[in-house]
């Protein structure tokens, strides 16, 4: 006898944040556990993503995970309004040893639609690098506070020595999961069965 498929549900993270900060770095370190030093990108559109099946979260459902990246630069700095559709979360990310890219996350909190009313959706400011400890230049309590005055949490990661990373987004997606299937309605509705955003 066929087993039968499980049902799909669906939750979409985006990530922003500053050049060199290393959220292309994070996402690929959380989809495909890689990690290089050195990204090279020739990329042709603003925005990309990858997805993540999470199968033991429930015995009938499969957490069905897309997460996007907006690439920085020049070139994108206009973000399109896709790129927020069927939201549940979106992650800021800054390098804890540089300040200027912790200063642009607050350029992008700006950039993030709050004008959906009823609609789940949860902020979180994500400092990476924390295995650079002794060249931090910004502190726990700085980015705390940044996070506090925004209606965010905040969440340290090293992409580089794996610290943090699937325990931190496994935990959120997990926690959205269950938030969504027991009170659906006030999250945003979920993409066409394609998910995928044409930008």
């Amino acid at each position: 006898m066929q087993e039968r498929e499980k049902e799909r549900v669906y939750l979409k993270f985006i990530f922003l944040g500053a050049s060199k900060s290393g959220k292309t770095s994070i996402i690929r370190r959380y989809i495909e556990n890689k990690y290089s030093e050195h990204l090279y990108y020739t990329a042709t559109i603003p925005a990309d993503y990858r997805t993540r099946f999470i199968q033991d979260i429930d015995p009938n459902k499969t957490l069905f995970l897309q997460v996007w990246d907006k690439y920085t630069g020049e070139r994108f700095g206009f973000i399109p309004p896709d790129f927020f559709k069927y939201v549940n979360a979106s992650f800021i990310v800054f390098d804890i040893t540089n300040r200027d890219s912790f200063n642009y996350v607050k350029e992008e909190i700006t950039r993030i639609p709050h004008d959906e009313p009823n609609q789940y959706r949860e902020l979180y400011i994500v400092g990476n690098k924390s295995d650079l400890e002794s060249h931090r230049v910004i502190n726990r309590d700085e980015a705390n506070q940044l996070a506090q005055d925004n209606a965010a949490k905040y969440i340290e990661v090293s992409a580089k020595d794996n610290i943090n990373v699937y325990q931190s987004f496994d935990e959120i997606a997990k926690s959205l999961f269950f938030k969504k299937i027991n009170d659906p309605s006030s999250f945003p509705p979920s993409p066409p069965s394609s998910f995928c955003t044409i930008l």
